[in-house]
């Protein structure tokens, strides 16, 4: 079935559909991000906050977060399901040592692990607890997670334009 759009209404109806890409692409992120995040006390991973031209957040106070659930979008200056094209929506971390856990920043070096093998080394990546990150599996995670939204803007883009 197709759907008739009157020529004046093309642009409205153009900006409508990249607001709901955009506003789709900004929770994706989000979740990824959260669900790649390294978790020693938790609290990296329930300091991420979707700022809209802005990153003020500060994140959560020190503490032991560990089991918790990943925690829906934390909005700053953001109003979700309100998201407009020209905006520019971040996803932050402003953590003292986020930046260092995000890019991978070796942390204690290697330790020994009981897996398949009992002596495999494994490296394993800084969090302030001086516990094992290695489930973002070290440098490059974050952006792995650009690249993969990447792909699926484009894949959610042909999608959306081939709805009626």
């Amino acid at each position: 079935m197709s759907r008739t759009i009157r020529l004046d209404q093309i642009g409205d109806y153009c900006e409508g559909k990249l607001e709901q890409l955009l506003r789709s692409a900004v929770l994706q992120t989000d979740s990824e991000v959260k669900a790649a995040s390294p978790v020693d006390l938790g609290r990296f991973r329930l300091s991420w906050a979707i700022g809209e031209n802005s990153a003020p957040f500060q994140g959560v106070p020190p503490g032991d977060y560990r089991g918790q659930p990943v925690p829906p979008p934390r909005p700053v200056g953001y109003a979700g399901g309100q998201e407009r094209l020209g905006n520019v929506y971040s996803i932050h971390n402003n953590l003292p040592y986020a930046e260092a856990l995000a890019r991978g920043s070796a942390g204690s070096g290697s330790r020994q692990a009981m897996r398949y093998n009992p002596t495999r080394t494994i490296t394993t990546w800084g969090t302030p607890g001086g516990g094992s990150s290695v489930q973002t599996d070290g440098p490059g995670w974050i952006e792995q997670i650009a690249k993969d939204i990447q792909g699926w803007v484009r894949t959610e883009a042909d999608r959306i334009g081939r709805q009626p």
